[in-house]
């Protein structure tokens, strides 16, 4: 069985990486090293999130159409100004993280993942 935690580091959380590096390159013109500076990933994850490598396709278009797509760009907006406070922007994902759960986009993953979950009604995401 897949916990909701499990879903989240291995699709949400890529896919939020994903939008975030793409707006932090293509908004705030940062370079990918900048970026992984910023965000303490390497060069080469930054790449990766960039050619959808790293992430979920389908997830990150979803993203991008719900309202979670703006607390991404405030996100992106914090971690483009040169000196931010990591700590925050830890706390910032984790609210997007949370986000993902209350509005329901984790479990619609999660019974994609394990279907027996919507026959037994599941609310564990929420």
């Amino acid at each position: 069985m897949r916990p909701p935690c499990e879903i989240i580091v291995a699709k949400a959380l890529p896919a939020i990486r994903t939008v975030l590096v793409r707006d932090l390159v293509d908004r705030h013109d940062l370079s990918q090293k900048q970026a992984a500076e910023r965000l303490g990933v390497t060069q080469a994850a930054v790449s990766q999130y960039l050619s959808s490598i790293r992430g979920d396709e389908k997830l990150e278009k979803k993203l991008e159409k719900l309202e979670i797509f703006s607390e991404i760009q405030s996100l992106s907006d914090k971690v483009a100004t040169e000196g931010s406070d990591k700590s925050q922007i830890i706390s910032d994902i984790c609210d997007i993280c949370d986000l993902i759960r209350k509005e329901g986009t984790l479990c619609k993953i999660h019974f994609d993942e394990v279907p027996s979950l919507s026959e037994e009604k599941c609310e564990v995401c929420l």
